[in-house]
């Protein structure tokens, strides 16, 4: 038999009860036919996705009016890539950038790429270690940096909360400010109750990330934009971005999921969140605590459909705990799991979870609280002239000092550690260095690359 590594990899991956994205579990919203049947190019049969004339734009259009948006354009290279160009549509080399500490990757890499300066929101920490930003610390920073050609928010977050964005908005807009957000696990608000999409505050720009909480296939995103005038250049910088051989695969993807959400996916969530909502009420039967409840402090508005569950045995050992009954979860932490449930889930696909969760020991003792976050690390040059620059590698354990010349941290959620041009700190080092080396990134095995003579 020839052999086919990667075709045994995903059949042994397959069938198992998924709280995790993609977001269509493993189901086609509709009948999918023979992938290499569909498989093309552009042909003038099949309009291109960068010059659309046709039927994508035709479908385009139709995401655009679902969504709230003057105009939506559709990626196939993930929200990567449309944060990557949102960043760099009103931002030119050399301008200022407002982001989150928390933000994603893909953001610090815009930066680098479009030679933006990032000025950062500092993140904050509750007690049992959400880290979060806070609506009173955004607006401090625009205040700070009224220079800045753009603000970005992510919401909702890994954990589901979305940062109030009302005011936010209105202080953006008043300072001349374009409101961008990273909505990438925010793809069904359009069809939910409840939170509110990033269009509803009149951002200028969001992105979703269809493949995590639609019925779409992994790779797949969309870009909004508020002002139709916009599209013009986002198209130029999405070139830039993206394979100039689009999978139309991928491109029917998102508007099939757009065409079942449109059809069956308020009601569908509906069911989805209530169904979440009784696994919720029952985990202090079983011994486990529902964070959301505990993190109402923070002002955020928790997505319904996104369960954390807050372990006593920490997260790691409840997730290796559900592995073994063919249960796999979103991610774990060092104290939770996350679990992502969407409008394909059957309410009874998310109670066998719950009567899973019911049949397992848990330990009694809670863990202690987490400390405070780390300190925001010094910066000495601005990311692109860090990472474009002369490099070494150097040990992790040796590193304390040097300037960073690589975005590093763990994934999930991706959030960066530390980011090109900044010093490196010991606690930041030493939480890189305990950390398995399947959740890093940015590191080569055991060393980080460093600025070239730079201590």
């Amino acid at each position: 038999m020839i052999d086919r590594p990667v075709d045994e990899m995903l059949r042994a991956a397959a069938g198992r009860k998924s709280a995790h994205m993609p977001g269509h579990k493993g189901r086609a919203p509709f009948p999918p036919g023979d992938p290499f049947s569909l498989d093309t190019t552009e042909l003038p049969l099949t309009d291109n996705l960068w010059q659309p004339e046709g039927a994508v734009l035709r479908a385009e259009r139709l995401y655009a009016e679902a969504a709230g948006a003057g105009c939506t354009l559709f990626l196939t290279g993930g929200s990567t890539a449309g944060i990557h160009c949102m960043l760099q549509l009103w931002a030119r080399e050399g301008d200022t950038v407002i982001l989150p500490r928390s933000a994603h990757l893909s953001a610090v890499n815009a930066c680098i790429l479009g030679g933006l300066d990032p000025v950062w929101i500092p993140a904050r920490q509750t007690a049992d270690g959400l880290t979060t930003i806070a609506e009173a610390d955004a607006l401090a920073c625009m205040e700070a940096h009224p220079e800045a050609k753009a603000v970005l928010i992510t919401r909702p977050d890994y954990f589901g909360g979305c940062i109030p964005l009302g005011r936010i908005a209105e202080k953006a807009h008043a300072m001349g400010m374009k409101l961008l957000a990273d909505e990438a696990h925010g793809a069904h608000l359009p069809w939910m109750d409840g939170p509110a999409s990033a269009s509803t505050f009149g951002a200028d720009a969001w992105v979703q990330s269809c493949h995590k909480t639609l019925p779409a296939l992994t790779g797949t995103a969309v870009l909004h934009l508020r002002d139709p005038a916009d599209r013009s250049r986002a198209l130029t910088l999405l070139t830039r971005e993206q394979s100039s051989s689009p999978s139309y695969l991928l491109v029917r993807s998102i508007d099939d999921a757009r065409a079942w959400m449109e059809e069956k996916g308020r009601s569908r969530l509906r069911d989805t969140a209530r169904a979440v909502r009784a696994l919720r009420d029952a985990l202090p039967g079983m011994g486990l605590t529902d964070p959301h409840s505990l993190w109402s402090e923070t002002g955020y508005e928790f997505d319904p459909t996104r369960l954390v569950i807050d372990a006593p045995e920490g997260g790691p050992a409840l997730e290796e705990a559900l592995r073994g009954r063919g249960i796999d979860v979103e991610m774990a932490d060092e104290r939770r799991v996350v679990m992502i449930f969407t409008a394909i889930d059957e309410p009874e696909d998310i109670a066998a979870i719950g009567q899973a969760l019911a049949a397992l020991p848990h330990a009694k003792t809670r863990l202690p609280g987490s400390g405070a976050p780390c300190p925001l690390p010094k910066k000495r040059f601005p990311p692109r002239a860090a990472a474009m620059g002369k490099t070494e590698l150097i040990p992790i354990r040796e590193a304390e000092g040097r300037v960073s010349a690589v975005s590093a941290g763990l994934y999930p959620p991706g959030v960066p550690l530390f980011v090109p041009g900044e010093v490196l700190s010991g606690e930041v080092l030493r939480r890189l260095a305990e950390a398995p080396r399947s959740r890093r990134f940015g590191l080569s095995g055991a060393s980080i690359e460093c600025m070239a003579g730079e201590d």
